[in-house]
């Protein structure tokens, strides 16, 4: 994988580089920042940029015999760990190795997964997966072994935070004496919850989340999004290309819940009980999964709107402009003084249809609460 192939971040990939120009390669990396960042695609770069044969000044060359091993995530002296669990009512020892046809699968397929994405592809999205004290000890072996190629040993380190605490032990144990010419990158989302003596021992690279631009471009180039949908998701992912692409999925619903949004704001408006019963009833009938995802479109839109308001936000909004219904005319009713309550109902809605409640009770007594917010006085 080529630094070219990863979103954005390009100052800190020249920042990633110059280390391995310079020969400032720490020997105990951590490249921490929030989920969909694009840290663990950083690292399988990084990795290949140092073991290429022929690299330039920005980046692997791609053809050399490790680049196309690295390509294919069959490199002998690149290693894998993440967090894994047991499937079905197995007793027997597992480790990464049992599940890497699986990995290489998914890192192929998208450089930006999450942990739940990951643990679903192996169909264990309901288990508790971890990196376990055995694993440790087959890291310890691995890395005992002569390099294949007589360059660095990588051992990449996904999600380290599931490691339990004989394994933190144990791996600490292994970064105080390191074997010679060995790397390791730990990819966190939460570093808080490593150990100090660990991340005490690690150079530490922080990875931003991506800009709107970044994931919008994205969104068109990969996802093969017009503008407008692609707008309204780059700013309801907010900078996480994982989330990106798991809203990419549900595209083509954004022009029904521009519908949705309007009618139900202007019912609430007038305080027109009949049409907010019938908003009610007929969202009321939609799986509790996509009510959930509409009350987190309507929570964007009031953010949209509060930023057009303070004119931090330019109206962009292809997707009501659609519908003929125009944010910089509505801006005007969210303020400070009503937002911070209309998005905590917002947010107590989802939950309490994530709870099982009724959905048209809910919904009713959510617009009925609107109502009275939009009426407040900036």
């Amino acid at each position: 994988m080529k630094f070219e192939e990863i979103v954005g971040h390009q100052a800190l990939k020249q920042q990633l580089i110059d280390t391995i120009r310079h020969n400032r390669v720490s020997h105990s990396q951590l490249f921490y920042g929030p989920e969909g960042n694009g840290a663990l695609a950083l690292a399988i770069a990084y990795a290949q940029y140092l073991l290429c044969e022929n690299p330039s000044e920005r980046d692997s060359c791609g053809t050399c015999s490790s680049c196309k091993q690295m390509a294919s995530f069959n490199y002998p002296d690149l290693h894998f760990v993440y967090p894994i669990a047991k499937q079905g009512k197995s007793t027997s020892k597992v480790f990464s190795t049992d599940f890497l046809s699986d990995w290489k699968q998914m890192v192929q397929k998208d450089l930006y997964f999450s942990i739940y994405g990951w643990l679903e592809a192996l169909g264990v999205q309901n288990k508790q997966a971890q990196i376990g004290v055995d694993e440790s000890a087959q890291m310890l072996r691995k890395l005992q072994l002569k390099s294949y190629s007589g360059k660095h040993k990588v051992m990449i380190l996904w999600m380290p935070e599931r490691m339990n605490a004989s394994a933190s032990n144990k791996l600490l144990k292994l970064l105080e004496e390191p074997p010679q010419k060995t790397l390791f990158i730990f990819v966190s989302e939460d570093p808080d919850s490593l150990l100090k003596t660990i991340t005490s021992r690690c150079q530490k690279v922080f990875i931003p989340k991506f800009t709107f631009n970044e994931t919008h471009a994205f969104l068109q180039r990969e996802e093969n999004l017009e503008s407008g949908p692609a707008q309204v998701i780059a700013r309801m992912a907010d900078g996480n290309l994982a989330q990106a692409k798991r809203l990419a999925e549900k595209a083509e619903t954004y022009s029904d819940y521009a519908k949705l949004f309007s009618h139900w704001v202007r019912s609430c408006f007038t305080a027109d009980l009949k049409q907010i019963i019938g908003w009610a009833e007929e969202c009321g009938k939609f799986d509790r999964e996509k009510i959930k995802h509409f009350l987190s479109f309507c929570s964007q839109t009031f953010r949209d709107s509060l930023n057009i308001h303070y004119k931090t936000l330019e109206d962009f909004n292809q997707i009501f402009q659609e519908v003929n219904f125009e944010l910089s005319k509505f801006a005007p009713f969210v303020h400070v003084g009503n937002t911070p309550r209309i998005l905590q109902d917002l947010d107590v809605a989802a939950y309490d249809i994530g709870r099982n409640a009724n959905p048209k009770i809910v919904l009713t007594d959510l617009s009925l609460n609107m109502a009275r917010h939009l009426r407040i006085k900036p």
